[in-house]
């Protein structure tokens, strides 16, 4: 039982460096809740060749992937941040 255990904390701190790692060449440029607003941003990423990728934090109370109050965190990589942020502003 205590081997179980140890090698459950073994394997959840790793997998906690391995998320850190992988997040520290990312860098999170919006929020945005509901749906309609996280499509607009994503189109204007995608019109300008901005790769990205979007976290959606956990929402226990609501399981729908697309509901109006679902928060939406859109990160994009380290490098491409001064683009994304030009794109996300242009009108």
């Amino acid at each position: 039982m205590l081997f179980l255990v140890i090698y459950l904390f073994i394997i959840i701190v790793l997998y906690s460096f391995i998320q850190l790692y992988l997040i520290r060449k990312w860098k999170l440029i919006y929020t945005t809740f509901g749906y309609q607003n996280y499509f607009l941003i994503i189109g204007k990423l995608k019109k300008n060749g901005i790769e990205y990728k979007t976290k959606v934090p956990m929402n226990l109370r609501n399981r729908r992937q697309f509901d109006e109050n679902t928060q939406y965190d859109i990160y994009v990589k380290k490098d491409s941040e001064h683009e994304a942020l030009q794109s996300l502003y242009q009108t």
